[in-house]
């Protein structure tokens, strides 16, 4: 991997990711983890009638973390966005006295 690949992959990991990417990723993830717990209930004895039942768990699971996602970047967006308005507010309320 040269330096400029490694670079570019460590700038993508730190932008805020989408909400259209989070979703993407989060329906590969189900996609896996569905596939892995047919995989795993096959091997059991009367394992797949609960293979539905650990699927929804699973999607409950991503659900949460999206969430958490979602609400931690609003966090950091809102959080930027009052310190810039303080640093400009408290600039112009200088100039107007």
């Amino acid at each position: 991997m040269s330096n400029e690949n490694y670079n570019q992959g460590n700038q993508n990991a730190q932008q805020p990711m989408g909400h259209e990417q989070a979703e993407q990723l989060k329906q590969q993830a189900e996609q896996k983890i569905d596939a892995t717990i047919d995989q795993f209930a096959q091997k059991i004895p009367g394992g797949t009638q609960f293979s539905q039942q650990a699927k929804d768990a699973a999607g409950h699971a991503l659900d949460e973390l999206e969430q958490q996602a979602e609400a931690q970047a609003g966090n950091l967006l809102g959080n930027a966005g009052n310190a810039i308005g303080g640093i400009f507010g408290h600039h112009n309320n200088e100039n107007k006295q």
